[in-house]
């Protein structure tokens, strides 16, 4: 069957469906030993040879996708190499067969909730579509936020808050959408409130659960389907379709009352203007002894 080179290169576990587009653009993809620099080109896995540099794109078989949630310790790079030497992903899946994509990357000092997986595909929709999916946060706070406080937070980082454990600097929990992350952590600090930790609990429906930094686990069927919903655009079921009325009502208006046009009068100026000009409706040129103005401007004459 045919399909996008960058599809095929993403489900292969070569590369993620963006970086595959750069590859194709750069000249780096070849079809049947020739060179493929347009993005529309689709091909045949099962048929046509694809090599991406020096790897063949070999069609994927079925029931390999790996999907597992990872406990990303703080001060380690959410790639699995780097080229400064800092510590990095790679040998915490050292393990695994396949190559795996980091999904909902984290910052270097920040640790939680990590998604990874060999479904490029899944991995490209899922960061595509990252600013809308849902993230829960835990963070330890110097001191206790106040209740009125707390809502004025609510408002201006547009989260919602909750006391996970009561101290004397106390945990919380936030659920962030469409929203960053460093938002919180200003609009904290700007209201007296220093984050001591952070920590992402959860990603797109999936929860850490009791992960230590550093462990990983495999996710659950039920799981793996709700991340596929959530790469589609579907977080939860459908909302009933509700069917609007023929025409609104106005204020004071019951059923069944006929609905009139509003005279001039009762017009915006914008339109009775509209109206004066076509001929219809009161002249809004008209002094209040009734007679017209001189619609002529100063200094001009007439024909």
């Amino acid at each position: 069957m045919l399909e996008r080179l960058q599809k095929l290169i993403s489900r292969a576990g070569i590369a993620s469906r963006r970086h595959a587009e750069q590859l194709i653009l750069s000249g780096a993809v070849t079809v049947n030993g020739r060179v493929v620099t347009e993005l529309g080109t689709k091909a045949d896995a099962e048929r046509d040879h694809i090599t991406v540099g020096p790897r063949v794109v070999r069609p994927p078989q079925s029931g390999v996708q790996a999907y597992f949630a990872f406990y990303k310790p703080a001060r380690v790079v959410s790639t699995m190499s780097d080229p400064e030497g800092r510590p990095c992903l790679g040998p915490y899946v050292r393990n695994t067969k396949g190559r795996l994509f980091p999904v909902g990357r984290l910052e270097f000092d920040a640790g939680g909730l990590l998604l990874l997986t060999s479904d490029g595909e899944l991995a490209s929709d899922l960061m595509r579509a990252s600013a809308a999916i849902p993230q829960i946060w835990r963070f330890k706070v110097k001191g206790r936020i106040a209740v009125d406080v707390g809502r004025v937070i609510e408002r201006e980082a547009h989260v919602r808050l909750r006391l996970h454990r009561d101290a004397s600097n106390a945990w919380y929990e936030a659920e962030l959408r469409d929203a960053p992350r460093d938002l919180l952590r200003q609009t904290l600090l700007r209201h007296g409130f220093f984050v001591e930790k952070m920590i992402r609990t959860g990603f797109a429906g999936i929860e850490l659960g009791p992960l230590r930094a550093g462990e990983m686990r495999e996710l659950a069927p039920d799981e793996v389907k709700s991340l596929l919903r959530t790469a589609r655009g579907r977080t939860g079921p459908p909302e009933e379709r509700q069917e609007p009325s023929a025409i609104p009502l106005r204020r004071g208006q019951v059923h069944g009352e006929e609905r009139r046009a509003p005279s001039a009068a009762t017009w915006p100026v914008s339109q009775s203007r509209y109206a004066a000009r076509n001929g219809r409706g009161r002249n809004p040129r008209h002094t209040a002894a009734g007679r017209p103005r001189s619609g002529r401007r100063p200094g001009k004459r007439g024909p």
